[in-house]
């Protein structure tokens, strides 16, 4: 696994380049995904380090149980090293004292067994005794063959073990490494993703507001053609009619379809709220409206105000943005178009 995170981190270290001006939804998609696959990767490397963190504590433990066999068997070919010494003496002890006790002359200056009647007991005396110490020491002899064998086995088994511990260590800390690597990724990653998302609203703010300064512009222009080429000009009731009309209205620069609405919705007064509350202000949003409405025109400090506590310019600017988007779809009433 650690060998497969570094593969993975190698294939995921390209540079994601953000091109500079408008960001395209799909580049905020792919740092997206590339954020989501590198959190995963994160948690299955996580997951490979306890395992091979378990794993290396099994064999650290099966090292020290090795470890203390072979002590074990040290200490018992030790043990029956003494015994072997002491069965030795105490039979030299013996076989001295019953050499000794069987000659009643002991004192004298002849030499011991002197009397032939004495030698058969000085011959089986020789025979047990050195028969007893052979036997002792071929026992000995055999318990230190077994004991030195099984410590073979076990040193072969404990350098066994070592390599494996050595090599599970090495593998916790290769997928150590690969975690390092990809949080370090993941926050670059996360990082450019925060500069595109910032980059596409602020593309998406401008051209609303653009498409707001070329409705105006283009609303203005109407207006200053129709009044240029007015047949005749107004009598004094017209004209006083006239100007109630554009102040009802709100902003002159409006669609000819939104200045209609507003008559309509609420009858020019941008303070109105509807029966139940719904619908606000002078072209009766309602909030989730207005919201949507905000962040088409960049004006995100006007998310989630109440439409009718905005003033007459900003929703004439919000209304003229979702007309601008959805053109006449978003009001249901007479002021449409055939």
């Amino acid at each position: 696994m650690g060998t497969v995170g570094l593969s993975l981190v190698t294939a995921i270290t390209v540079s994601v380049v953000v091109p500079p001006g408008p960001v395209a939804a799909d580049q905020v998609s792919n740092l997206k995904a590339q954020a989501t696959q590198i959190a995963q990767d994160l948690v299955l490397e996580q997951l490979q380090i306890g395992a091979y963190q378990q794993q290396y504590d099994v064999d650290t433990a099966k090292v020290q149980r090795d470890k203390a066999a072979i002590a074990s068997t040290e200490n018992q070919i030790q043990a029956d090293v003494n015994r072997v010494g002491r069965d030795r003496k105490r039979l030299q002890s013996e076989a001295v004292s019953a050499y000794i006790n069987l000659d009643p002359e002991v004192s004298g200056t002849g030499a011991l067994f002197e009397d032939q009647t004495r030698v058969p007991t000085k011959a089986v005396y020789e025979e047990v005794a050195s028969g007893d110490i052979a036997l002792a020491m071929d026992v000995l002899r055999t318990d230190e063959s077994g004991l030195r064998a099984e410590r073979d086995v076990l040193g072969q088994q404990e350098e066994r073990d070592q390599v494996t511990t050595n090599q599970e260590s090495a593998l916790t800390d290769d997928a150590h490494q690969t975690q390092v690597q990809l949080a370090s990724k993941q926050a670059e990653i996360t990082g450019k993703l925060a500069v595109a998302v910032a980059q596409q609203q602020a593309a998406q703010a401008a051209a609303a507001a653009a498409a707001v300064r070329a409705a105006q512009a283009k609303a203005a222009a109407a207006a200053a053609a129709t009044a240029s080429h007015a047949p005749d000009p107004p009598s004094a009731t017209t004209a006083v009619q006239g100007s109630a009309a554009s102040t009802s209205s709100g902003d002159p620069s409006l669609p000819r379809f939104l200045q209609c609405v507003l008559q309509v919705e609420s009858g020019g007064n941008y303070g109105a709220v509807s029966p139940g509350g719904t619908y606000m202000g002078g072209f009766q949003f309602s909030q989730a409206t207005w919201n949507d409405a905000a962040a088409l025109a960049g004006m995100a400090q006007l998310v989630n105000v109440p439409p009718n506590e905005a003033t007459p310019a900003e929703q004439d600017d919000l209304a003229i943005a979702l007309y601008e988007a959805d053109g006449e779809q978003p009001w249901n009433d007479s002021c449409r178009t055939s």
